[in-house]
């Protein structure tokens, strides 16, 4: 299972900013009739920090769209849908253990997902939309909820852990560990994975607490 799972600030520069350092009645830096552009969200601001995953090596660092998304899910009829929910942009970053001789990190695999839609009624069709496609037992495995996820001010959350027995001979069961959360018109995915040993809800929770802090932190 794998989820298909910086704030904009303009600046006024120029020579009137340096003329108003000694002017007792400085110059509008602004047209005439202009308001300064208010900070936009981004969703490359809002998914997991390297600084936040000690421990761990980013792997990937990447923009998303619907049509990704929809390669992600192997149904290009998604594509359609997804846009029509309004879809503006969206930011996924994955991190893995680097595997160098230090010790294990609980999750070999963690992706951080945010995306960001032109309105609430279109991030919530998609995070009921998402929650269905997801609460769907791997092959092989089982899939059962994820409860008490702290909800960190956001306004809907779900949690999902799937489970799978080991795959050969001296490799341990693993578990995916799985979290949608909507804060307003942005739905954020996060997923780790790796030994059912060390891959723990507890574990989880933790990074979970962490992203919502990350969506908490943007404007609204």
């Amino acid at each position: 299972m794998q989820p298909r799972c910086a704030l904009v600030i303009a600046a006024a520069t120029g020579c009137s900013l340096l003329v108003a350092c000694s002017s007792d009645n400085p110059p509008n830096p602004y047209p005439s009739g202009a308001t300064p552009t208010a900070m936009q969200l981004a969703p490359q601001s809002m998914v997991l920090r390297p600084n936040q995953m000690a421990g761990y090596k980013r792997t990937e660092d990447s923009s998303v769209d619907a049509g990704s998304l929809a390669d992600q899910a192997g149904d290009q009829s998604l594509v359609a849908t997804i846009k029509g929910q309004g879809l503006q942009q969206g930011a996924r970053v994955s991190f893995s253990d680097p595997n160098a001789g230090a010790a294990p990190t609980p999750f070999a695999t963690v992706i951080s997902e945010v995306l960001i839609f032109r309105d609430v009624a279109g991030a919530t069709a998609f995070f009921h939309d998402e929650t269905a496609r997801r609460s769907q037992p791997p092959q092989g495995g089982t899939l059962t909820p994820l409860d008490n996820l702290p909800l960190g001010g956001a306004d809907q959350i779900v949690g999902l852990i799937a489970t799978l027995p080991a795959q050969s001979t001296g490799q341990p069961p693993s578990r995916a560990l799985f979290a949608l959360i909507r804060r307003g018109r942005v739905v954020a995915e996060l997923l780790g994975g790796g030994a059912a040993a060390t891959a723990t809800d507890a574990g989880f929770t933790a990074l979970v607490g962490v992203q919502e802090q990350q969506l908490a932190a943007q404007p609204q």
